[in-house]
């Protein structure tokens, strides 16, 4: 059983655009794990259904337009709608509504860094634009710093898909986003670990000497 090797092979059918509509679709579809789809592109790309530089540019292109309309929508949207968007899609993310109070937070300190940061972070890359809409992130800054970070993103996951193809042609697309899954769970658990450590450090009160 591969159901994200089936899914690629069926948007192969519509080439370019199965591509772009596979990147449009990871932003409204928060059971399609892009990790997953990326790597499974990735394994197609070792099989010359695409260039490597043809599918990163496609899929990012697709989310970007995706993370864009939501963008502007909650512009559109106003303040007080967007608010509970915003905390609607977090729980069907399973974001607590501390953790997005925490990075709306953020977002208003150190927008310009977080629109970047935010598109390599599992889970919250979906809420980003939201984010940033709310916030009224300026259209230029939010454009550059998406669209890098989609990229980044896209990149890493379908360089390994790539590489993985290579080096196993017949790699099961699904067992391998399963692994690549554990790996990210180990690494945003390990980064959590290390910003609290972090915080305690920070906030821990400096002794004076008594003289």
């Amino acid at each position: 059983m591969d159901p994200l090797g089936n899914l690629i092979d069926c948007i192969a059918v519509y080439g370019l655009y199965g591509l772009f509509a596979i990147g449009l679709a990871e932003r409204f579809v928060p059971v399609l794990p892009s990790y997953g789809v990326l790597v499974a592109v990735g394994i197609a790309v070792s099989d010359s259904s695409w260039s490597v530089a043809v599918a990163i540019a496609m899929t990012t292109t697709g989310s970007f337009v995706g993370g864009l309309t939501v963008f502007l929508l909650v512009r559109a949207l106003g303040q007080d709608r967007s608010n509970r968007l915003l905390y609607r899609t977090g729980s069907l993310l399973a974001l607590s509504r501390g953790r997005i109070d925490g990075i709306l937070s953020s977002f208003r300190t150190r927008e310009r860094l977080l629109i970047f940061v935010s598109q390599v972070v599992p889970t919250v890359r979906l809420i980003a634009p939201l984010v940033a809409g709310l916030v009224q992130t300026r259209m230029r800054f939010f454009a550059a710093g998406t669209a890098a970070g989609i990229a980044l993103w896209n990149g890493l996951f379908i360089s390994v898909g790539y590489t993985t193809g290579l080096i196993a042609p017949e790699t099961n697309a699904s067992a391998l986003a399963l692994k690549v899954l554990i790996v990210l769970v180990l690494i945003e658990a390990l980064l959590a670990a290390a910003l609290r450590f972090a915080n305690r450090r920070t906030s821990r009160p400096v002794a004076r000497s008594i003289t």
